[in-house]
């Protein structure tokens, strides 16, 4: 693709914006939300009727015919509050149900198809007006499209020269905001289970959506690198922590992890984490290409905050139905997929918490712009509208607009 100048995409949430600088977007941003779904469901990728489209009968059949996501006692009986808090990560073993297991692994089939036929079609068909922009001049090549196919994370992502960030940001995408896409994830996203679970980890009776996406990993996959995600509000600047307590109190994000089908530790595109790594809160500083890059740099000679032992890697290894919760500054990296495994499908749900402080909720990550309006304008479910409510509410967020703003 070309270094050219690139068009701006638009903000990821601009109904927090006290006021919308770009026309096109306000004029979107105008119309009936049903609009905006549309523009988000181009007709080549065949799924007319995912969740965006649906309406309050839609949201109730759902609830109506909720069936258990995970087997709670197994949970409860892994779950250790204290070690989440002080290794910043928990292990759930075969916790999900087999009806769950089925269905979760035909729903990420089911997004990652949805995702290729994007990635596939003709974007000329697209309805850019109707997303806020105008239509793009350049086109993301036939390799890196072909490149990118079965997989999620692979489309090049750096501007917006093609409309890649806009196709993101609106989750025209399937892996950005996938429960938007099939109504099993809807499901799991809201699920009371799964609400169950974050405050578990958050220690907090209200919890808030911060970004959901497929993690699939074909056969080739070269691997993820070590890394660690910001939570914003000054949080960010690699001061350790070692109180326990002052670290629960920021505005965590758990980031859940499910894997309906697992997987194995040896080149299976597992996950891989640093136990006690979050309390360094160092996002910028854990970053290495692999392992051992990891281990001369960032990790040499580091000691766990709390417990004084080495910081060391730990390669995964986990049966179908498994979940792993991981807050959000914890280094962590995905392993190689060798070319003769199968796929390796996961999807990622992640939520967050208030600034015990102040009681301010830091904007999500990526909620799209119709999620927000729809739930501004009463057309959603209460509980999902609680759940998004910091990607509209400028009181939530204290003026905020910026995921990471101060």
């Amino acid at each position: 693709m070309s270094q050219s100048p690139v068009a701006v995409g638009p903000p990821r949430n601009p109904l927090l914006l006290p006021q919308i600088g770009d026309p096109l977007l306000a004029q979107v941003l105008e119309r009936p939300s049903r609009g905006l779904a549309e523009a988000t469901r181009p007709n080549f990728v065949q799924n007319p009727r995912s969740p965006v489209q649906w309406t309050g009968p839609d949201f109730d059949k759902m609830e109506d015919s909720r069936e258990p996501l995970l087997e709670w006692p197994s949970v409860l009986s892994q779950f250790n509050a204290e070690a989440f808090l002080r290794d910043g990560a928990c292990v759930l073993e075969r916790v999900m149900t087999p009806a769950a297991i089925e269905a979760w692994s035909e729903a990420l089939l089911q997004g990652q198809q949805c995702n290729d036929r994007l990635i596939s079609g003709d974007w000329t068909q697209i309805d850019w007006a109707g997303l806020g922009r105008t239509p793009p001049n350049t086109a993301v090549t036939t390799a890196d499209r072909e490149k990118a196919l079965g997989g999620s994370q692979t489309m090049p992502q750096s501007d917006d020269e093609a409309g890649v960030q806009t196709l993101r940001q609106h989750s025209v995408f399937a892996e950005y905001f996938s429960a938007g896409h099939v109504g099993f994830l809807m499901n799991v996203m809201t699920h009371p289970q799964m609400l169950d679970l974050q405050r578990l980890c958050l220690k907090a009776e209200t919890v808030y959506f911060d970004h959901n996406q497929l993690l699939t990993r074909a056969p080739g996959y070269a691997g993820g690198a070590w890394h660690s995600h910001k939570i914003g509000a000054g949080n960010d600047d690699g001061v350790t922590v070692a109180d326990l307590d002052a670290y629960r109190r920021q505005p965590n994000i758990n980031l859940t992890l499910c894997y309906p089908q697992g997987f194995s530790a040896d080149a299976d595109g597992g996950l891989k984490l640093v136990s006690g790594s979050h309390l360094f809160r160092d996002p910028a500083g854990c970053r290495a290409p692999d392992d051992d890059a990891l281990r001369a740099g960032w990790l040499k000679d580091r000691r766990h905050p709390v417990t004084g032992r080495a910081l060391e890697i730990e390669h995964l290894a986990l049966p179908p139905g498994s979940i792993v919760c991981c807050l959000s500054h914890a280094a962590h990296a995905v392993a190689p997929k060798a070319q003769d495994r199968s796929t390796r499908w996961c999807s990622l749900f992640c939520y967050r918490k208030a600034d015990e402080e102040n009681g301010i909720v830091q904007p999500p990550h990526a909620v799209p712009p119709v999620w927000s309006l729809k739930a501004q304008r009463g057309e959603l479910p209460a509980t999902l509208t609680q759940l998004v409510q910091h990607s509209f509410d400028r009181e939530l967020t204290g003026g905020r607009v910026g995921t990471f703003d101060q």
